[in-house]
């Protein structure tokens, strides 16, 4: 990184009024080495410095929990608000943010590192209950473990800080009232208490039963149901596939800024 980096990433944060956050600028450069080093390739050459360096502090404010002004964003970046989205998704995943972001980190960062224990047990049931629907959902995406966060301070009775949690989510207020909704869902439909551990098999069974429409008095219903082991796809062949996937997709934003 150029000392004329250090320089346009300074000035950048300025004009955000981001500057009496000091933890920022040291995330937003580590954001920029990485990103340096893993676009190595040329891939990147089709945004200039202006959109990559707002794209790093747009993403380091989002892991600090920081506010954004994403219409300043826009302008400074010189992007359009598609190619913009489409950037920051694609950083995200050259940079491999989403993998970095556990319940620990943002329990930390919201200031709820009480409520760890209970959103871990939540989010682990919540992972039974939609690995028997349709498809395949990737839970290394922080939108889970913010909405576990957010739903065990609920369950505690402590008021979540829900502003700060949806921007750690990387998802739009619509998406996460959805994600919330089917959360409810999962909760109404699964006697998911302080014995949770205890409960897993009969949880599991119950998460079968209610996701098809099935009775669950009735007999035999569940055996029918369940469904294979789920197979997990070993790391290093997701994160290969995530990264040509954010190659293609950086290469489709050429000329579109």
């Amino acid at each position: 990184m150029t000392s004329g980096d250090n320089k346009l990433l300074a000035q950048l944060i300025q004009k955000f009024g981001l500057t009496n956050h000091e933890s920022l600028a040291p995330k937003a450069t580590e954001l920029q080495r990485l990103l340096a080093i893993r676009s190595s390739s040329g891939t990147m050459t089709n945004l200039g410095d202006y959109a990559k360096v707002t794209l790093c502090i747009d993403l380091a404010s989002s892991l600090l929990g920081l506010p954004f002004d994403n219409d300043l964003a826009l302008k400074l970046s010189g992007m359009k608000k598609t190619s913009y989205a489409n950037g920051r998704r694609t950083l995200e995943k050259i940079l491999d943010i989403n993998k970095t972001l556990g319940i620990g980190e943002i329990c930390v960062q919201v200031g709820m590192s009480q409520m760890q224990k209970e959103a871990t047990a939540l989010l682990e049931a919540y992972k039974r209950y939609a690995g028997q629907g349709q498809g395949q959902n990737d839970f290394t995406h922080p939108q889970y473990a913010t909405m576990a966060v957010y739903q065990a301070c609920k369950r505690e009775k402590v008021k979540p800080p829900k502003t700060k949690l949806v921007a750690l989510s990387h998802l739009k207020p619509a998406q996460w009232t959805l994600l919330e909704k089917n959360w409810d869902k999962f909760l109404a439909a699964v006697p998911v208490g302080k014995q949770l551990g205890k409960n897993q098999n009969r949880s599991e069974e119950t998460v079968i039963v209610k996701e098809k429409g099935e009775d669950s008095s009735g007999s035999g219903g569940v055996g029918r149901k369940h469904a294979s082991p789920e197979k997990l796809e070993p790391y290093h062949n997701w994160k290969k596939r995530m990264l040509e996937k954010a190659y293609r997709e950086l290469e489709q934003l050429r000329g579109s800024g």
